[in-house]
């Protein structure tokens, strides 16, 4: 599967600091630590070469290169300087920082940080500022669950349908991504393992049933946020190019084709279709049902069902 934008730039951000500490560092090196190929490497340093300062001009922008078996970053001294934050910055980050910390998911270093800022925005600005995690209710009965492996009960709104419903779940883990916690477990309702969205989550309850837990569960699994299951159905859409894009950055897809006039062939599994139905009403004319054909006519009928509501 192409690797996502978002996965890129969170790896330069990391990288490309370690390469301006150590210049000439290995090509074997850098490919080590980071987990990467040689053309992701290659890819990743083309990408620099547009990234820079205000300006854009030949000595605004990131010298990046390969020289043998050696990686070299010039004009990107700035990644080596402390950095200054102005006082909205500072207080933003000690509000993520915080929020963090709340959530659990702080550790000895986040705590450090927290303190420095602390430190730095005074005592008169943070006694103005309160930070409030949405959700840390079902968040602390979910890990107590997890702690004590005991079923938990859920009312949970399923988006894939777009319903409510009522399930008993054996928890196996929780992670944090793209800044929302996710539940990882076994589904009594449907007897398969899902994934569920804590701030989807209505009520939690801890039950006295003892869970079934894994002895290994593995969390890189769980990297697309979807896990799919015995009851998925494949579905197969025609997507225009400035569509498709995005699409594939925002959705999980099994994989894609360029068809001869451009457009991009998807392929996707889904456990319901209430969410693809309002997918393609968001992209009208750019997308195309090919199957199941009864998609697109259950899309129509949704469209009549909002435009006769807004008449």
């Amino acid at each position: 599967m192409t690797e996502s934008l978002e996965e890129r730039f969170r790896r330069l951000l990391t990288m490309v600091p370690y390469m301006v500490k150590h210049p000439g560092v290995s090509v074997n090196d850098v490919r080590k630590r980071f987990g990467i190929t040689r053309s992701q490497l290659v890819a990743d340093l083309n990408l620099l070469f547009v990234c820079g300062l205000p300006g854009y001009g030949p000595g605004d922008l990131i010298e990046a290169f390969v020289d043998g078996s050696r990686v070299w970053i010039r004009l990107a001294d700035y990644f080596s300087r402390p950095l200054r934050l102005t006082a909205a910055e500072g207080l933003l980050l000690y509000s993520g920082a915080r929020a963090l910390s709340a959530a659990g998911a702080g550790d000895e270093a986040l705590e450090r940080a927290v303190k420095a800022l602390e430190q730095a925005l005074g005592p008169d600005v943070l006694s103005r500022v309160s930070v409030e995690l949405e959700g840390a209710g079902e968040l602390a009965t979910v890990r107590e669950g997890l702690l004590t492996r005991h079923c938990l009960h859920l009312v949970y709104y399923a988006h894939s349908r777009d319903e409510t419903t009522e399930r008993d779940v054996d928890p196996w883990a929780l992670f944090l991504s793209g800044g929302r916690w996710y539940l990882v477990g076994w589904c009594h309702k449907v007897a398969d393992e899902r994934i569920f969205r804590l701030d989807r989550i209505r009520s939690v309850r801890l039950l006295e049933t003892s869970a079934d837990v894994p002895k290994d569960v593995d969390l890189s699994r769980y990297e697309s946020l979807y896990v799919q299951g015995a009851q998925d159905h494949p579905v197969t859409l025609d997507l225009a190019p400035q569509a498709a894009a995005w699409v594939a950055e925002s959705y999980p897809l099994a994989s894609q084709e360029v068809l001869a006039d451009g457009w991009v062939r998807v392929h996707l599994t889904a456990g319901g279709t209430a969410w693809l139905e309002k997918l393609l009403l968001r992209l009208g004319p750019q997308a195309r049902v090919v199957d199941p054909p009864d998609l697109a006519e259950r899309t129509r009928q949704l469209a009549c069902r909002l435009a006769q509501r807004y008449r």
